[in-house]
């Protein structure tokens, strides 16, 4: 069986797109024009299996500090979403367009607010004041059928351990193989498909201390550019040893480490030095895990113009900046 982790190119996986679940047959809800003017709702987050679930509110999307993250979320029935205020754009507040429930307005950091969704159904709720930006989300109990923008009909985002029948080969696919079990910070699959370019903190807050990838989990389109930028106190890299690319090893805050993503498949990297604490992230590209392959090189832009005989479709481009933003490109780590 190859690589979970190599990428295949062009249009010999146009026909393997994975599916994360079978959807039952009976009439969707509509949710295009709801998320129309909505950051990241363009797939739903799998949480079936948590008996609670926190959405964050004031996540970083519409234009600030104006978002729910994760904006869509599948839940059992039974399950409890506990919404929790990052502290970020002003006061926001958590209101049901069905009437269910309503939490009050909220701005301080860690503050909470809880609703039980008892039966299957789709419920669309909104913060009062930024609704019309796009700060809307949408809570899916059980297996109804959604339709988001972008697609016909929305399911949660693939794993990495399932297959293009929608069957699952590890207890729990949202962990993708047990890779981030341990990563505290991880509440979901953060959908940044159509931006060409992404940052990813370095040494964020978690497991501990310092020592996050923030977000840890992304899903993006192939061609998209991931630029890890370090803030943390400590001696951080980023490795990905399967797919060859690695950055140096350092605690310079504003060092960059930049890759560019082709085709479709799965990355799963750590921090060298904390990856067993949790310092653990993943990037999904487009349809995600494969079985075909496709054997390319890495092309390393910058000073360095030469072509690394490996298992993946990547161009790896490193950019070392010292505390004042000044510096050189090097080539990739030996």
């Amino acid at each position: 069986m190859p690589t979970r982790r190599t990428f295949m190119l062009g249009a010999a996986g146009a026909g393997a797109t994975l599916a994360a679940g079978p959807v039952t047959a009976q009439e969707g809800t509509d949710l295009t024009d709801w998320f129309a003017d909505t950051d990241g709702a363009g797939s739903v987050t799998d949480r079936t299996g948590s008996d609670t679930v926190t959405v964050t509110v004031g996540a970083d999307a519409n234009g600030g500090a104006f978002g729910y993250g994760p904006p869509v979320v599948r839940i059992d029935p039974g399950a409890t979403i506990r919404w929790e205020w990052t502290g970020g754009g002003g006061s926001h507040n958590v209101i049901a367009s069905d009437g269910s429930f309503e939490s009050s307005m909220q701005g301080e950091q860690g503050a909470t607010f809880e609703h039980t969704f008892e039966s299957a159904g789709v419920t669309r709720y909104y913060c009062t004041p930024h609704k019309a930006v796009g700060m809307r989300g949408a809570v899916v109990t059980g297996d109804a059928n959604v339709s988001l923008p972008g697609s016909s009909t929305a399911t949660p985002t693939p794993s990495a351990n399932e297959t293009d029948t929608g069957e699952q080969d590890a207890p729990d696919a949202r962990s993708f193989d047990g890779w981030l079990a341990n990563t505290d910070n991880y509440t979901g699959v953060v959908d940044k498909r159509g931006s060409e370019e992404v940052t990813v903190t370095v040494g964020a807050e978690g497991n501990g201390g310092q020592l996050a990838f923030d977000p840890p989990a992304i899903h993006v389109s192939p061609g998209t550019t991931i630029r890890w930028v370090w803030d943390g106190p400590n001696q951080y890299d980023v490795v990905d040893p399967e797919l060859g690319y690695e950055s140096a090893t350092t605690s310079a805050a504003g060092y960059e480490y930049a890759v560019e993503f082709g085709g479709d498949g799965l990355s799963t990297y750590e921090c060298e030095e904390y990856g067993d604490q949790g310092m653990r992230g993943v990037v999904v590209v487009g349809n995600g895990p494969q079985q075909s392959l496709s054997w390319q090189g890495v092309g390393v832009a910058g000073a360095v113009g030469t072509l690394l005989s490996v298992p993946l479709a990547l161009a790896v481009r490193l950019h070392h900046k010292t505390s004042t933003r000044s510096g050189k490109s090097h080539g990739p780590k030996k």
